[in-house]
């Protein structure tokens, strides 16, 4: 079933840039992204709309993208802040944001390639995990980070669903505003969860093959000493490599903390 809104920009104030690279970094904070693309805006905003400015600008940009997280994993440098505000991030040389003019051919891609991408979300969610995604999380870095890991969703939805014991009705939380409230703090653990390694190689459920590719982390249980648990996709897709059984279990905990939160709050 198609989803009812485009999940790139699907208004109210969410908006991701994932396909273009945007958390393909080791350090892929708020903080370093946010420097990156005010860098990106405040090069590309101002420049005659002509391929050759563009392009020139994005040779110039490309040298300060260093360390991606996958190598092959291109990175767009056209990719920045599209409204004044800068709270939506979307593509600088978009016909939509450039007085009709389509640009786009002179960033890593090609239009062609951009007009007809889909990430794997687009087949993978439903309409109402998108919703609640949409309405949980009004905010560039956060959303992105979110609506492109289809297993943390799927996984916080079945952790609820189990809580209950059966389905939950996912767009009465969007209007209901303590469970949204709840909800969010669930979904933003993407970005606030504690106590996660720094500057690993890692990207929530992934590390790097000998050849740069994603690959899957899994968690090895005979090491740890521990028997699988609901939680632990969730706390794979949220960025912990537990070295112990206690820290295992200290993840699990965090997870299930804001899953009771939100069940408490329920309409």
């Amino acid at each position: 079933m198609a989803l009812p809104f485009h999940l790139c920009q699907p208004g109210g104030g969410a908006s991701c840039g994932a396909c273009c690279g945007l958390y393909n970094f080791r350090d892929h904070s708020r903080e370093a992204l946010t420097r990156a693309l005010d860098r990106r805006t405040d090069t590309v905003r101002p420049l005659p709309k002509t391929p050759e400015a563009y392009r020139a600008a994005a040779r110039s940009l490309r040298r300060w993208d260093k360390d991606p997280l996958f190598p092959p994993v291109r990175l767009c440098p056209l990719l920045g802040f599209v409204d004044d505000e800068r709270k939506r991030v979307g593509c600088l040389a978009h016909p939509l944001v450039n007085d009709g003019v389509d640009l786009r051919d002179c960033g890593a891609y090609s239009a062609n390639t951009c007009q007809s991408f889909e990430c794997p979300s687009f087949l993978w969610l439903n309409a109402p995990q998108a919703r609640l995604v949409r309405a949980a999380l009004p905010d560039w870095y956060r959303y992105g980070l979110v609506i492109t890991d289809v297993e943390f969703v799927r996984g916080c939805v079945k952790l609820l669903e189990a809580a209950v014991g059966g389905p939950v009705d996912l767009d009465a939380i969007v209007v209901h505003e303590p469970a949204l409230a709840a909800a969010r703090q669930l979904l933003s653990l993407k970005e606030t969860a504690p106590d996660r390694p720094k500057n690993a190689a890692i990207f929530g459920r992934f590390s790097r093959d000998d050849l740069g590719e994603p690959a899957p982390r899994t968690i090895d249980y005979d090491t740890l000493g521990a028997e699988a648990a609901p939680e632990d996709d969730v706390v794979l897709c949220l960025g912990y490599d537990p070295a112990s059984g206690p820290e295992l279990e200290a993840c699990r905990r965090i997870v299930r903390e804001h899953v009771q939160a939100l069940v408490a709050v329920l309409p």
